[in-house]
């Protein structure tokens, strides 16, 4: 089987993914720790995240455009150096305040992966859909890990170390991609390394308006569910019952077991049905979502991994169908608006648990918006301009890159 993409991009690539995953959700535990050590309420030390979650958002058009203009490797340096150095930082504040300015240099930092780390596997890779699969898992696999590895190094020797060891490990990761680009093993490319069929103005200018209204609601569909899924977990299996690690855990499984759908919808991409494969994702969630009302134990379980399957399996075809239509110029704009709109999907899936989420009928009204948005998605998503039959050319440096080990 070809390989996707020359390996030490996909490598790099990976790893920015997963480690960027893993720091960003790293406070979210230690913030427990700290509350004990400084004796300070959790309420008040979480809010410290707050401006980090808005500039991770907030800074995601600026990364991307950079990325167009400096060149996407060096942001790519920029982003491990980033992430690394802040979350050292983190590890060695002594104030609230000092712990909020390195809180905010990471989601800063950690604006700069998605707008710019996709686009740069895109323009690298000669089977678009399973190179974009394999970083996304790599980023879902950060997602499960960084709880544990978190509370395992909290345990061991306490929440600064939670941020050091991590922090120092994507530092060394920064300095090796350096030193791959300096030698000349990794460098930005021109034009891609595949071309597809060509778009007009008008499906483009189609295409931008659906995914514009389709990703915001996806955004708010896997923030509702996300929040949701361990009260759901507590409340409607035995895993409550032993305490809240054993939740999380039972979450982290849910969340890898249903990655590897990545590679059904890069798959599904790959061999020309984005569109299709985009409509199936939608369509099965309006059935599944409310299979997690009536079930408990193993079901529940069960269904939640279905859930999780059909985001991760939209994940791939959203970023491929945005890298079709997007100039390759400014396609680290583009995707950079796109991780912008997380200012919005993403406190609003939250606000919807929130405001929907009733004790007395327990997830039932979150869940029938959550359908309906799910239909909503499902209609603008029909919309988009039909899939490309006409196959991918290989330009004529591809066919011998394809075959070396680079």
């Amino acid at each position: 089987m070809r390989r996707s993409a020359p390996f030490p991009v996909l490598f790099f690539a990976s790893a920015a993914h997963g480690m960027n995953h893993v720091l960003i959700a790293l406070y979210l535990t230690l913030v427990l720790v700290v509350a004990q050590e400084w004796k300070l309420p959790y309420s008040d030390l979480i809010a410290l995240w707050a401006p980090g979650a808005m500039l991770l958002g907030l800074g995601a058009p600026l990364s991307g455009w950079l990325g167009d203009r400096f060149g996407q490797t060096r942001m790519l340096i920029l982003c491990f150096l980033g992430l690394g150095v802040s979350s050292v930082l983190a590890g060695f504040a002594q104030t609230p305040l000092q712990l909020e300015i390195a809180l905010a240099l990471l989601g800063l930092s950690g604006s700069i992966y998605h707008p710019v780390g996709f686009p740069w596997v895109v323009r690298h890779a000669l089977v678009r859909g399973r190179a974009v699969a394999s970083t996304g898992i790599a980023g879902s696999f950060g997602v499960a890990l960084s709880p544990v590895v978190a509370g395992a190094l909290a345990t061991l020797a306490g929440w600064r170390v939670g941020f050091i060891v991590p922090g120092a490990l994507t530092i060394v990761l920064g300095f090796a991609l350096l030193v791959f680009h300096l030698m000349g093993r990794i460098t930005d490319r021109k034009d891609d390394a595949v071309e597809h069929a060509a778009t007009t103005r008008k499906d483009k200018m189609r295409a931008f308006a659906v995914l514009g209204v389709t990703m915001t609601i996806t955004l708010a569909l896997y923030s509702a569910f996300g929040t949701a899924l361990p009260k759901l977990i507590q409340i409607s299996t035995t895993a409550g019952a032993y305490g809240f690690f054993a939740i999380g855990l039972v979450v982290g499984v849910i969340e890898l077991l249903g990655s590897g759908a990545q590679f059904v919808g890069g798959h599904f991409a790959d061999r020309g049905h984005a569109k299709l494969a985009y409509l199936g994702g939608f369509g099965l969630l309006v059935v599944v979502l409310p299979m997690l009302l009536w079930s408990t134990g193993w079901a529940l379980a069960i269904a939640a991994t279905a859930v999780v399957f059909l985001f991760e399996w939209i994940a791939p075809v959203e970023t491929l169908l945005l890298a079709r239509y997007a100039p390759a110029a400014k396609r680290g704009l583009v995707f950079g608006i796109r991780y912008g709109l997380a200012t919005i999907g993403t406190p609003a899936g939250v606000w919807l648990v929130a405001r929907f989420y009733d004790p007395g009928i327990g997830f039932f009204n979150v869940f029938a918006v959550l359908v309906g948005l799910s239909l909503a998605a499902l209609a603008v998503a029909a919309l988009l301009p039909a899939d490309q039959k006409k196959p991918a050319r290989l330009q004529p440096d591809v066919a011998l890159a394809k075959n070396l080990d680079i």
